[in-house]
């Protein structure tokens, strides 16, 4: 790979391999329905001479699919230029559908399945013996408070401490890249639900957290990580033209991921948010809670991008009361600003019933493992309000922006897409933006298309904007 040197000299211990790269021969993204390529089908459409004959780990799932809905696992399987002989399985299992928290079994054969889950949560040095490179493929939820990117940094880690490649192949985020809300986790908060400093939305991809992984928290892997083309951050999921396969049970569609990023961080409170029903994290209830009331109050409230309709559910002898959350903006919506709302509304409604349940070893609160924090939960007690808990993460989000500016692969532009196909435009080799002194007059960067880019510029065109700079 010729210019592995130039993109090193930029961020020391990672390549960022693009179309741009390599020789493709994907058909052409002329309509809507094939608009974005996840990485995987980026790699095994052009020159993956980096990983030829090498043997891979592979970790992976279901729902990690190129274009025509075919799993990773099978598409690196049947290709000829390398060799998968193991794979690494985490939460929810290979097929996605086990239960969150259940144990994930290893198993043995040709291809051995090694479990991420179980009495391990990262590969061992037994694991990665027989590999040369991890190879990682997942689809995320966009959300910290889900265990896949925890899952990813602890196999980082684990391939740095032994002198093995690691390759992430990226793929959207259903929450879209523009959107970042919620407080910045503290370390002293850290766990797998939780694992590095990132807000609760991160509006992030894969391949850009694994980058602002390997620097900012020191991991220092050998970090390969192959991008999407034609995806842009202000993107919805349906803008993709890409299936979606649950990576886990209940996150059952795209809606619902950006339902769970709202509801899904209550865990650990008393309050019931439908997991296991046939609209989870559609709905927040409780006993005793007057759906009619909390939906007016906070409708006066004039959160964006969301509407709430009073709920009931259950039994005559079980009956629970609350709100139905109707998404009328997805791209306005800010998840975590909607779920302080929604408690705080229940508390001062409802006084005393709002309650927090210890986690496994009693000496801390699940709810401040899922927050990444025990301010959310002393300033819900102490009667703060819900614009002053948003505004008490404000300044991290801040200094989080700016960090995370140098670790961006696709633009970001505020804009709305049209229901319509992008226009071709001149794609180059996206690499890392480095940081202006703020007193500094921003330079204008000269930027360089390869070759392979200048043949194809449609599949390369979702990386317009990025580029390397000299």
């Amino acid at each position: 790979m010729t210019h592995q040197p130039l993109l090193r000299r930029i961020l020391p211990g990672a390549v960022v391999l693009l179309a741009a790269l390599t020789a493709l021969s994907l058909p052409a993204l002329s309509t809507a329905q094939t608009r974005v390529y996840p990485g995987v089908d980026v790699l095994l459409s052009g020159r993956i001479d980096f990983l030829a004959g090498k043997r891979i780990g592979l970790i992976t799932h279901r729902a990690a699919t190129g274009i025509g809905g075919w799993p990773t696992a099978t598409l690196l399987g049947l290709d000829p230029r390398i060799r998968v002989v193991a794979l690494f399985a985490p939460e929810h299992g290979l097929s996605g559908m086990l239960p969150a928290g259940a144990r994930v079994p290893s198993s043995e054969g040709s291809i051995p399945v090694y479990s991420l889950y179980s009495d391990t949560l990262r590969p061992t040095s037994g694991m990665l013996a027989g590999i040369d490179a991890l190879v990682f493929d997942l689809q995320d939820v966009g959300t910290r408070a889900y265990t896949y990117i925890s899952t990813m940094a602890l196999a980082m880690q684990a391939a740095a401490e032994n002198n093995k490649l690691f390759v992430v192949l990226d793929r959207p985020n259903p929450l879209g890249g523009e959107r970042i809300d919620g407080p910045v986790l503290d370390r002293a908060f850290a766990s797998f639900i939780g694992i590095y400093p990132v807000p609760a939305v991160h509006g992030m991809t894969i391949g850009e957290l694994a980058m602002l992984f390997n620097r900012e928290f020191g991991i220092g892997a050998n970090l390969v990580v192959v991008p999407m083309a034609g995806w842009q951050a202000s993107m919805q999921w349906d803008d993709t033209g890409l299936s979606w396969f649950r990576p886990s049970p209940m996150i059952q569609s795209p809606a619902v991921a950006l339902l769970h990023a709202a509801t899904g961080v209550m865990e650990g409170t008393n309050l019931s948010v439908g997991a296991g029903t046939n609209v989870p994290f559609e709905t927040v209830t409780a006993r005793g809670v007057r759906g009619d009331l909390l939906a007016e109050r906070l409708n006066r409230a004039g959160i964006p991008g969301v509407w709430f309709a009073p709920q009931v559910a259950g039994t005559a002898d079980r009956r629970t009361g609350g709100i139905r959350l109707l998404i009328t903006d997805p791209r306005q919506f800010l998840p975590a600003t909607a779920a302080v709302y929604i408690m705080t509304a229940i508390r001062d409604l409802h006084p005393g019933l709002l309650q927090f349940v210890p986690s496994g070893d009693k000496r801390r609160y699940l709810f401040d493992l899922v927050w990444g924090t025990d301010a959310v939960r002393r300033a819900l007690i102490r009667g703060a309000s819900a614009e002053s808990i948003v505004a008490s993460w404000q300044d991290d989000l801040q200094r989080f922006e700016q960090t995370r500016q140098r670790y961006l692969l696709y633009t970001r532009s505020g804009m709305i897409i049209a229901q319509t196909s992008p226009q071709p435009v001149r794609a180059e080799v996206a690499a890392i933006k480095t940081q202006v002194k703020p007193a500094a007059p921003k330079p204008t960067p000269r930027r360089t298309q390869l070759p392979a880019c200048r043949d194809r510029p449609v599949i390369c065109g979702g990386l317009a904007g990025a580029g390397v700079i000299r």
